[in-house]
């Protein structure tokens, strides 16, 4: 639980740190940075937001490790220690995201690209990526729960590839789908909402790359559902551990699963974006 916590709370302060020293230096750009869609409308506007939005982020951080610390100091049982922890923890992610969005939107609303974008119309394919692999992660999971061990399953390695996080089965299972039901809710709220605020789905690429709110939200929808993919693999490794002792993988595979899967991002937005977009008054 308190490994839990510190853990994530170090991703997510370190995150928010590079995300206040770099993004602004970086620019706009869908890979990295806070990207709520408000946040393209202007270069400044990209600035000010994800200074904003890392400085948030890495009190969220700061936030989830103390929640660990303080659950782990109050002697709270470990299955009830990470349900809470969980709910902490999304409770968190869901308020800052959006606090970000009310901020860049705040910003942006009297730029030229919120003036003369139109919202979008709702559509099925906008959520289907996104339901479709995170029903796939549901099945996976139903298929390895009953050869899990109840009480003591393994759900953290450290760099030499051992186990040193522990919880129930019934906690990992819950708090592992109820992560990624976070990220397809977090989805449909993103549709839902540029059916009146088109901007949420909007996205750049430096100056010379726009990406629509329709097509954005396609985009969207895949990074969510590829997300989802990494949840399977990460969840396929973590029971093959389990039930047969071994990793089915490397752990540092990971790690260059995720580069293709960031090209693929890459990729779709190229395919479906435009060039030499109208230019910020």
């Amino acid at each position: 639980m308190v490994n839990f916590g510190l853990g994530m709370g170090a991703i997510l302060a370190l995150a928010g740190l590079a995300t206040y020293f770099f993004a602004p230096r970086v620019g706009p750009n869908p890979l990295f940075g806070v990207r709520v869609g408000y946040a393209y409308a202007s270069r400044e506007v990209w600035d000010k937001t994800n200074r904003f939005g890392g400085a948030l982020l890495a009190l969220v951080g700061a936030v989830t490790a103390l929640a660990g610390v303080i659950l782990q100091a109050l002697n709270i049982p470990q299955s009830q220690g990470m349900i809470v922890l969980t709910v902490v923890l999304m409770t968190l992610l869901l308020g800052a995201t959006a606090w970000m969005f009310v901020y860049a939107r705040n910003l942006a609303r009297h730029t030229t690209s919120v003036r003369e974008i139109a919202p979008v119309k709702f559509h099925w394919a906008y959520l289907a990526p996104a339901l479709l692999t995170f029903a796939l992660l549901v099945a996976l999971t139903a298929y390895f729960y009953p050869h899990l061990p109840a009480q003591r399953m393994a759900t953290h390695f450290n760099i030499n590839e051992q186990p040193d996080g522990w919880m129930s089965r019934d906690t990992f299972i819950a708090s592992y789908l109820g992560l990624a039901a976070l990220f397809v809710a977090l989805n449909i709220l993103i549709v839902i909402v540029a059916t009146r605020e088109p901007m949420i789905a909007f996205g750049r690429w430096g100056k010379n790359w726009q990406l629509d709110p329709a097509r954005g939200l396609i985009v969207t929808g895949f990074a969510f559902a590829l997300m989802n993919g990494i949840f399977m693999i990460t969840l396929w490794t973590t029971a093959w551990y389990n039930i047969y002792g071994t990793h089915a993988f490397p752990l540092s595979l990971l790690i260059w699963i995720i580069f293709p899967l960031i090209a693929l991002i890459v990729i779709l937005f190229f395919a479906l974006g435009k060039r030499n977009p109208p230019t910020d008054r």
